[in-house]
């Protein structure tokens, strides 16, 4: 029974579910929250609410995770055979029972918190969510770029959804205090460009680590069509994206950062990021990917708590 239990939680990616919901919290509490309470403007969600939102969202990407596994198997079991926990502790029925019952239960909630909070587009956000990941799962993540894209368009969705949510409260702080809702605006707009990019980065990583099993299913991934040489200098140039980004965003704002955080942002970013293109033109087997697509994870963890250092209000 224990053994299902974790099998469970590995099915769903519990690590990556803790990430989208400190994402989600950190966007909410850190910043929107302080900057809106100094003005006296109310949130649209207010924090009882709040956690049903983060958990629509984690009910979205844990049935994504499901069936992208449950779609993926045969692929998987040449890729990662030591990972596979479908067959083994979860059948692949039950794993479809999981997917419907976890996409039913998110309609039902995203309908109640809608309503509870008399703001009905945020229905529209969890089919909009559920269907692009089945369809990544299903066509798009077999096709060079697209499937890397979208998923990384997800990623940066996941703290800009907060901001879609909080919206009118955002449209009152700019009348009130343009400045702050400035720098919240810069802080948001680097990071969902950072979520981006970084998953991109990661994403392209992960599909040359898994180059021979998606070649032998057919998958026409980037290193599949276009080449290992081609994905590699590919995933450089955004790597090297990053570090402009990473770099532009303390040149050009400052104010926002204090000495710990300028620290920080070299240890935890800089640093790693340089050290992953280094690894990645060295990168010859799979293991060599891994360790890269690993250091990816990590920088991209760090650009998240880097929020905690900006100091806006």
């Amino acid at each position: 029974m224990m053994n299902v239990f974790y099998a469970f939680l590995r099915l769903i990616r519990l690590p990556n579910l803790f990430i989208v919901g400190l994402t989600q919290y950190l966007i909410y509490g850190a910043l929107l929250q302080p900057a809106f309470e100094q003005y006296g403007i109310g949130l649209t969600l207010p924090p009882q609410t709040f956690w049903l939102f983060v958990l629509d969202t984690l009910l979205i990407t844990s049935a994504g995770y499901i069936i992208n596994d449950v779609i993926d198997f045969r692929i998987d079991l040449q890729n990662r055979p030591e990972k596979v926990v479908l067959g083994r502790y979860i059948r692949k029925q039950t794993a479809y029972w999981l997917y419907f019952s976890t996409i039913l239960l998110g309609f039902f909630l995203a309908f109640y918190l809608a309503l509870s909070v008399q703001n009905m587009p945020l229905v529209a956000i969890y089919p909009a969510g559920a269907g692009l990941l089945f369809w990544y799962s299903y066509q798009l993540k077999r096709m060079p770029l697209w499937g890397n894209l979208l998923v990384s368009l997800f990623c940066a969705g996941v703290p800009g959804i907060v901001w879609f949510a909080e919206r009118e409260g955002f449209a009152k702080l700019a009348a009130v205090d343009p400045k702050l809702a400035a720098q919240l605006a810069v802080i948001m707009v680097w990071y969902l460009i950072f979520a981006f990019g970084s998953n991109l980065y990661r994403e392209l990583i992960k599909d040359m680590e898994d180059v021979e099993g998606d070649r032998s299913a057919q998958c026409r991934t980037v290193p599949v069509i276009w080449g290992m040489n081609t994905a590699k200098g590919l995933a450089a140039a955004i790597g090297v994206g990053l570090l402009a980004l990473i770099v532009a965003m303390v040149v050009h704002q400052g104010e926002l950062f204090t000495l710990l955080s300028h620290l920080y942002v070299t240890v935890a970013l800089i640093a790693p990021l340089g050290l992953s293109l280094f690894w990645l033109f060295r990168a010859k087997v799979p293991a060599d990917y891994h360790r890269v697509s690993t250091m990816a994870k990590l920088i991209m963890l760090s650009g998240l708590i880097l929020l905690l250092f900006f100091a806006v209000t």
